[in-house]
């Protein structure tokens, strides 16, 4: 479901993990949505990571992973996606406003920003395997795009489920549920 990698950092290791397993990230988010949805990620500093968060969020401060969902709560006609379909939190449209410049068989659901050097940092603090976190970052700005939220412990624990399915199905463990490690 990846349709390009965009990179607008200004110093990246040759050797960067994210470019490594774009292959495993792709599979993590394939059964996503639909196959012929597709979204962008990119990749920034922290410092532009600090920017978008100020900027949509009101936070201060740099964050992991920030998502921008095309997709839409009400369209015209039925729904492209139906809730619970695809991982879909609730009926979804395509915006046709944001279908230019792509591929006739791709539709543009969103873009995924990544800031990779804070996240390598947090994984080395918390002794976090960092495929594992990329990944989970992955499948958690995925989610967003189709209409998933934390806002309240209820929603945070669905979530997490989620994350923790797909994590699964590709032989992952999600890194903020210690008890998998435990469990085995």
């Amino acid at each position: 479901m990846i349709s390009r990698l965009v990179d607008r950092r200004l110093k990246f290791d040759d050797q960067d993990l994210v470019v490594q397993q774009l292959g495993l990230l792709g599979d993590l988010v394939a059964p996503l949505g639909h196959p012929q949805w597709a979204f962008d990620l990119v990749l920034v500093e922290d410092e532009a990571m600090t920017e978008l968060n100020g900027q949509y969020r009101d936070k201060d401060g740099v964050t992991d992973v920030l998502s921008f969902s095309y997709l839409l709560q009400e369209g015209a006609g039925p729904c492209d996606l139906k809730a619970a379909e695809g991982g879909a939190f609730h009926d979804l449209w395509i915006d046709p406003f944001s279908q230019a410049g792509l591929e006739e068989n791709l539709q543009q659901i969103g873009e995924i920003i990544l800031a990779p050097s804070f996240v390598k940092h947090r994984c080395q603090q918390h002794r976090w395997p960092l495929v594992e976190e990329l990944s989970l970052l992955v499948v958690h700005g995925c989610l967003h795009l189709l209409g998933w939220d934390h806002q309240n412990e209820k929603e945070t624990r669905a979530m997490r489920e989620l994350e923790q399915k797909y994590l699964t199905a590709c032989g992952l463990t999600h890194p903020l549920l210690p008890e998998e490690r435990v469990g085995g």
